[in-house]
C-alpha cells in the first residue's frame, strides 16, 4: 500500500499561512481591545486628580497644577489630555521643558490624570467667563502658624461688552489659607478686580487649597490652585526691596523696550537658589526678565540679586502681568506688571523744497550793464530820428 507523500513544510506553512496569520490577527484585536478596556475601567480619576495636583514624591513646586493651574481653566489646553495616557505621554516627548516627567509618571500615573481630566468640563466657553490669573499661586515655605506675605489673583472680565455676574469667591481651606478682595457683584467689560490670599499654615507639611470664583447660583466658574509648605523652623524669606508691589513702565513707544530694575532680597545667612524666575499674567510675553537674579539664579546670604525687567509693548494697549518667583524660601508678595503700548508720535511733515533761483541772464541779468548798453543807444536813435523830422 502506497502511502501519499507528505507535503513538503514550506507548501503546508504556504497552505496555512493565510488563515492562520488571519486568526492570530484577529486574536491580538480582541487582546488589545481587551486589555485597553481593561485599563480604561482600571484608570482611577480621583488619584489622577492627586497626581495632578503634586507629583509622586508630595512635592507641589514642578507639578501639573504649578504649570498649568486647575484644569477647569484649561491653561496651554490641558483638557486635551482627556483622551487618553497616550496623549499626555506624545506630549511630555514633545514638549522639552516636561521631558522629566518621562522619569516621573508611569503609565498608570498618565491614565489616572486623564480619567481625571475626562471630568473637568467648564461652565460655558472660557471666554465668557472671568479670567483669574496667576492659576496657581504658591507660596513656598511658610513658619508654621504665621502668616505669609500677601498673594493676588486678579480676576478680569475678558469681554468687550457686557457684565459678568459673580456670586461669590471661596477658599476650600479657609482656615490655612486666608482670603480677602474687593470683588463687586458685577464685574464690567475689561473689568477686573483681586483676590488677596495669605498661607497660614496649621501644621508641618504640604497643605493645598483651591480658590473658587462661583456664580449667583454656587456653580463653579472658575478656580485657582493655592499651594504651601508649613515648617517647623524658620524659613528663608525673600522680599523685595521697593515697598510698592506695583513696576509701572508708563507709556512705551510701539518698537521700543523700557526696562526696570528690582532688587530681591534675602536677609538670612544662607543662599536661597531660585528654582524659578519668570513672567505671568495674561501678557506675560511682552515683559522679559534678566539680570543677576535670572543668569545666578540664587540671592546670596544677607545680600540681594538685581531683577532686570523689560517692557516691549506689541500691540498699543494696556498690558498686566506678574513676577513669578519660585525658592525652597517664603516667597515674597506678589509683584505686578503694567505698561500702556502707544503708537509712536508721527514725525512733523517735511517742509517744502525751496524753489531754485532761474539762472542769471548772460550779461548781469535784465539790470546788468549789458542790457543798460543797449538800453542807451535805442534812446539815442530815437531822439536822432525825432530831430531829422524836425
Amino acid at each position: 500500500m502506497r502511502h501519499p507523500r507528505p507535503m513538503p513544510a514550506a507548501a503546508a506553512s504556504a497552505q496555512w499561512r493565510g488563515p492562520r496569520q488571519a486568526c492570530a490577527r484577529a486574536l491580538l484585536a480582541v487582546a488589545v481591545a481587551a486589555a485597553h478596556g481593561l485599563a480604561t475601567a482600571a484608570a482611577d480619576a480621583q488619584r489622577g486628580a492627586a497626581l495632578y495636583a503634586a507629583l509622586p514624591g508630595g512635592s507641589a513646586l514642578g507639578s501639573c497644577a504649578s504649570c498649568h493651574g486647575d484644569p477647569l481653566n484649561n491653561r496651554n489646553s490641558v483638557l486635551r489630555g482627556a483622551v487618553g495616557g497616550e496623549w499626555i505621554a506624545r506630549t511630555i516627548v514633545a514638549v522639552g521643558a516636561m521631558g522629566y516627567l518621562r522619569q516621573v509618571l508611569t503609565e498608570a500615573d498618565l491614565a489616572d490624570i486623564s480619567a481625571y481630566l475626562a471630568t473637568v468640563a467648564p461652565a460655558a466657553d472660557l471666554a465668557q467667563l472671568p479670567a483669574p490669573w496667576p492659576t496657581a499661586v504658591d507660596f513656598g515655605t511658610v513658619l508654621a502658624g504665621t502668616d505669609s506675605p500677601t498673594h493676588e489673583v486678579a480676576i478680569r472680565n475678558p469681554r468687550p461688552t457686557g457684565e459678568i455676574t459673580l456670586g461669590a469667591l471661596l477658599v476650600s481651606d479657609p482656615a490655612q489659607f486666608v482670603l480677602a478682595h474687593d470683588c463687586p457683584l458685577a464685574l464690567p467689560p475689561q473689568g477686573q478686580c483681586r483676590a488677596r490670599v495669605a498661607f497660614r499654615p496649621a501644621g508641618r507639611g504640604p497643605a493645598g487649597a483651591t480658590l473658587r470664583i462661583t456664580d449667583a447660583s454656587g456653580n463653579v466658574l472658575r478656580s485657582a490652585t493655592l499651594a504651601g509648605l508649613g515648617v517647623a523652623a524658620h524659613p528663608s524669606r525673600l522680599r523685595w526691596s521697593a515697598t510698592a508691589s506695583l513696576t509701572d513702565f508708563g507709556a512705551v513707544p510701539l518698537g521700543q523696550t523700557v526696562r526696570r530694575t528690582l532688587d530681591l532680597v534675602n536677609d538670612e545667612p544662607i543662599d536661597v537658589p531660585l528654582e524659578r524666575v519668570r513672567a505671568g499674567g495674561p501678557n506675560a510675553a511682552r515683559f522679559a526678565l534678566g539680570g543677576e537674579c535670572v543668569a545666578l539664579a540664587r540671592v546670596p546670604a544677607r545680600g540681594r540679586c538685581a531683577l532686570e525687567i523689560g517692557f516691549s509693548p506689541t500691540l498699543a494697549e494696556r498690558a498686566e502681568g506678574t513676577v513669578e518667583i519660585a525658592a525652597v524660601a517664603t516667597h515674597p508678595p506678589t509683584m505686578r506688571l503694567l505698561g500702556l503700548g502707544v503708537a509712536p508720535a508721527a514725525a512733523p511733515p517735511a517742509a517744502p523744497p525751496a524753489a531754485a533761483s532761474p539762472p542769471p541772464e548772460p550779461g548781469g541779468g535784465a539790470a546788468g550793464p549789458g542790457w543798460l548798453l543797449l538800453l542807451a543807444a535805442a534812446a539815442r536813435v530815437l531822439r536822432s530820428g525825432a530831430n531829422g523830422r524836425r
